[in-house]
């Protein structure tokens, strides 16, 4: 096969064998299934213990107990319940793709995986640049922090926006080339970065209960009163904390490469969901036992902890703390290396099927991976850096700038995922699933609204000033325009003749 072929990377579970625009589909998935339960509930821990907006959202207090609380219930719960019926029932690859294609036809299928893709090269400047900041604490500047009190993180010697640019565009092309390997050897990345996300989590939380039980006092007043939820103190990081509860859906983007969706995509969103409800309030708790709120810096404030924590510990107490730094650099880019897997293979089956340009479904040659959506996506992050290194001598609001931009796309991939629930369960009521969201179609309309309005309140609370903005009304306009411009460019690129189709199908809609 020649280096330009494309490859179906469709799944013959699904019903249709015709793509968006018309072409036929192979009958046999080209892709090897190579993902058992175990590789699925890593995936999905590692996708969703955002380690990069971990120190942001402790920057919220005691209040984020309060505020997780209320998200569990009102949204963590209700979109794993939805997303484990999807999945199982409509297991193939393309994950929220598919799901909105069936529901709202080709033209908003493409949409949901234009902004699925673009949002994640959007997003891995901000985390490059988080691992960028805390590489600079460990190895350029001395470790200041290691042997140092809370009252030294303020001394800190502030890196170069060009310093942490460069380091942060390596890493991109990193990700890069190990996306394009064979998914049964990348695979081993965010398996690892899950096992190592969870033992920084879980260390944060031992840690400081240790200091604890040693007669140390808390950095921050542990007291009732502080758990009340404070809308005005916590509305500026609240954000952080409601994208640290995405990525559930993540794993159906691989569904042609699982053993057997059906089966497993119920049992692992559960599992995952109760391990990473425990593992966020460990970490949470040890950060704020050790860095005040005032004094948290949302760049490097998660090795902050770690260093004041370990220095009780003596010379011990400093090289376990530097494994965990190591643990810390390597979850970061296995963090990134997780979202590009699957939001890569979201574009490429929706340009398979002619509803995205063409390249971005081109697959290897050699390791049948979508080499030039990868590609594509390293060339949209290493502008992003440039021009954030361009345009701001500030590294904390550089990366507010970026998180805002990938964090808004993907809030609106997901106002179309929920409505999209409701209307597959009315038009496709025969579709075989293996898990149906308990309680009827009563509770499951609820929990789809519900997820829905969240995340549309989500979407205006991201226009809000940040922690670090320094013009906020040209920052928010900055950012309706960054948006728009992404929506519009989006619909620009899907080719003309999805574009029919999509028309004949809306005709046919309402006819």
């Amino acid at each position: 096969m020649s280096g330009g072929a494309r490859v179906a990377i469709g799944c013959p579970d699904l019903e249709s064998s015709t793509g968006a625009a018309g072409h036929q589909r192979a009958e046999t998935p080209a892709l090897e299934r190579v993902l058992g339960r175990a590789d699925l509930v890593l995936f999905t821990v590692c996708a969703i213990l955002t380690i990069d907006t971990l120190a942001s959202s402790a920057a919220m207090g005691l209040a984020w107990f309060s505020w997780w609380a209320i998200t569990m219930t009102v949204f963590f719960i209700p979109y794993g319940l939805i997303t484990a019926e999807l999945g199982a029932a409509w297991p193939g690859e393309g994950g929220v793709y598919v799901w909105v294609r069936e529901a709202f036809g080709p033209k908003w299928g493409s949409t949901v995986a234009w902004m699925y893709w673009i949002n994640n090269a959007y997003w891995i400047p901000s985390v490059y640049l988080i691992f960028a900041g805390t590489f600079g604490q460990m190895f350029l500047h001395g470790g200041a922090s290691i042997t140092g009190s809370a009252d030294a993180l303020q001394g800190v010697q502030t890196p170069s926006p060009w310093q942490d640019a460069t380091i942060a565009i390596v890493l991109t092309w990193l990700t890069v080339g190990i996306g394009i390997v064979r998914l049964e050897v990348s695979k081993w990345v965010p398996n690892l970065g899950a096992v190592v996300k969870a033992l920084i989590f879980f260390a944060l939380g031992v840690l400081g209960l240790s200091a604890l039980f040693r007669g140390h006092r808390p950095a921050n007043v542990f007291a009732a009163s502080q758990l009340a939820p404070k809308w005005n103190d916590s509305l500026a990081y609240l954000p952080a904390l409601l994208y640290s509860t995405f990525g559930f859906e993540l794993m159906s983007s691989a569904g042609g490469e699982m053993r057997n969706p059906k089966r497993d995509v119920p049992t692992v969103i559960f599992w995952s969901g109760a391990l990473i409800a425990v593992l966020y309030s460990f970490a949470i708790g040890g950060i704020l036992f050790a860095v005040p709120t005032g004094k948290l810096s949302i760049v490097t404030g998660t090795w902050d902890a770690l260093a004041i924590l370990g220095r009780e510990w003596g010379r011990a107490g400093d090289t376990v703390v530097y494994l965990l730094g190591l643990g810390f650099l390597y979850a970061c880019v296995a963090n990134v290396v997780t979202w590009s897997l699957g939001a890569n293979r979201v574009a490429a089956v929706a340009a398979e099927e002619g509803t995205l340009p063409a390249a971005l479904g081109r697959l290897h040659p050699r390791f049948k991976t979508p080499y030039l959506a990868f590609v594509a996506m390293g060339v949209v992050s290493t502008v992003l850096l440039v021009g954030g290194a361009l345009l701001s001598n500030s590294q904390s609001n550089i990366f507010w700038m970026a998180f805002r931009l990938t964090a808004l796309c993907l809030l609106l991939c997901y106002l179309m995922v929920f409505p999209a629930f409701l209307v597959l369960r009315r038009k496709r009521p025969d579709q075989p699933r293996p898990y149906r969201v308990p309680g009827g179609h009563g509770v499951a309309t609820l929990a789809a609204w519900a997820c829905t309005l969240y995340i549309a309140g989500a979407c205006v609370i991201f226009f809000l000033p940040s922690p670090t903005s320094q013009a906020p009304l040209k920052e928010a306009l900055i950012l309706g325009a960054e948006t728009a411009a992404t929506v519009v460019i989006g619909w620009l690129l899907i080719p003309r003749g999805a574009r029919a189709a999509s028309r004949a199908d809306d005709m046919m809609r309402r006819g």
